[in-house]
């Protein structure tokens, strides 16, 4: 259904989820991830552990050697990262603007606590496809320059060292200053892991090599996505779309120009954000309760839900978090969590507390419930009561 670029900033994302993907846990092998990557063609994978969601990407793994002997929770930093999960409610412009803001490709879904998919820049470039407005886009206003380029006859080594090091996902291969492929993280990742066979189904194994071996034209993709530089955005996300591709080179005079990624296509969408009255949030309790719980995923959590309540109520101003553990069974505590939303301008108030065993869990299930406070409460105006509006919600749940 074709959309305008407002109605698709809007929209959920729960119809653009990619939901049938495969959850590994940090102790599964490398091998079994890049044997799932090479078979579904994608660029990420879903990890979930004891209740942390997170992705592995095919280039967190270029600096593994043995796939087959190496799992990819030996070192969570380097090869799995925990992202802050967005929920099936969230709408596109939300996502959008964390996946550019952090420079990822892709982003856990959890709902009532489990990991119901994935969210990617590639879906959201499908949805793109269906949104007329971008023929009114050159692509040259969003294209990347300058693009680094490499030699079709330059190691493999040094192409892989490029992307370790500056985060190339792709690069424009090179033949007397003509293009003729592009060499991706994934062709990287995939050779050095040579497919030998396999010991489940699913599995690449890697045999052992010395270093990556052989020049960019033995393992470029070609012939690779191009489009002049005249061409609109609408026009290049139909190609990518169309060839299920990560980038498309930009052109001119058989000359590269630019490089457009989901990444450059998406920045339209951006122009929807609104200015926002500064919002203050306060998080107590947090170290003395949970001291190994990222403060940044707490506050990611409930602030994406109150700045998505502020089209409802736009006078929201502060954000007040306490978490307290309320009693311990054995080695397992007990929480609670307190959220408050406070309007200064109209006197609106909004209270919730929530209480749980599992500190992940709460808090989806905190941003899930003040979530349905938020919509279900409507805005009422200074003045329009004689008496200060004030909402009190509580669900607890039982021991």
């Amino acid at each position: 259904m074709v959309k305008t670029l407002e109605e698709l900033a809007f929209s959920e994302i729960d119809e653009l989820v990619r939901k049938d993907v495969q959850t590994f846990n940090p102790k599964d092998k490398v091998s079994k991830v890049l044997g799932e990557l090479y078979e579904s063609n994608h660029y990420e994978a879903l990890v979930e552990d004891n209740g942390k969601h997170g992705l592995v990407t095919v280039r967190d793994l270029l600096a593994v050697q043995q796939p087959d002997q190496t799992t990819i929770g030996g070192h969570p930093k380097d090869r799995w990262s925990i992202y802050r999960p967005v929920s099936p409610e969230d709408n596109v412009l939300d996502v959008t603007e964390i996946l550019i803001e952090h420079r990822v490709r892709a982003l856990p879904v959890v709902d009532d606590g489990s990991a119901s998919g994935i969210i990617c820049q590639v879906e959201l470039v499908d949805a793109l496809t269906d949104v007329d407005e971008l023929s009114g886009v050159p692509v040259k206003d969003v294209m990347t320059l300058p693009v680094f380029t490499m030699d079709v006859n330059e190691p493999v080594a040094r192409a892989r060292k490029q992307m370790l090091e500056a985060g190339f996902s792709h690069i424009p291969v090179m033949r007397e200053g003509r293009l003729v492929g592009v060499v991706t993280a994934k062709d990287v990742a995939t050779i050095y892991s040579r497919p030998i066979g396999a010991t489940t189904t699913g599995d690449v194994v890697g045999e052992k090599v010395p270093r990556y071996v052989g020049v960019l034209g033995d393992v470029m993709d070609k012939p690779p996505v191009t489009a002049s530089s005249d061409s609109t955005a609408l026009e290049v996300a139909k190609k990518i779309s169309e060839r299920r591709k990560g980038c498309c080179i930009i052109l001119k005079d058989e000359k590269v120009v630019g490089i457009v990624t989901p990444r450059e296509l998406l920045s339209p969408l951006l122009r929807f954000r609104r200015p926002e009255e500064e919002l203050v949030a306060y998080i107590t309790g947090l170290d003395e309760a949970l001291g190994f719980l990222d403060r940044s995923v707490v506050e990611g959590k409930v602030m994406r839900v109150v700045r998505r309540a502020r089209r409802i109520h736009p006078h929201i101003s502060e954000v007040a978090v306490n978490i307290k553990t309320s009693r311990a069974r054995g080695n397992r505590k007990r929480y609670e969590v307190d959220v408050n939303v406070y309007s200064k301008a109209t006197e609106e108030r909004f209270n919730l507390r929530k209480e749980g065993w599992d500190p992940y869990n709460l808090f989806d299930e905190v941003s899930k419930a003040l979530d349905r406070v938020l919509r279900e409460s409507k805005h009422e105006p200074r003045g329009e009561s004689r008496t200060q509006k004030r909402i009190r919600f509580s669900l607890r749940q039982k021991p």
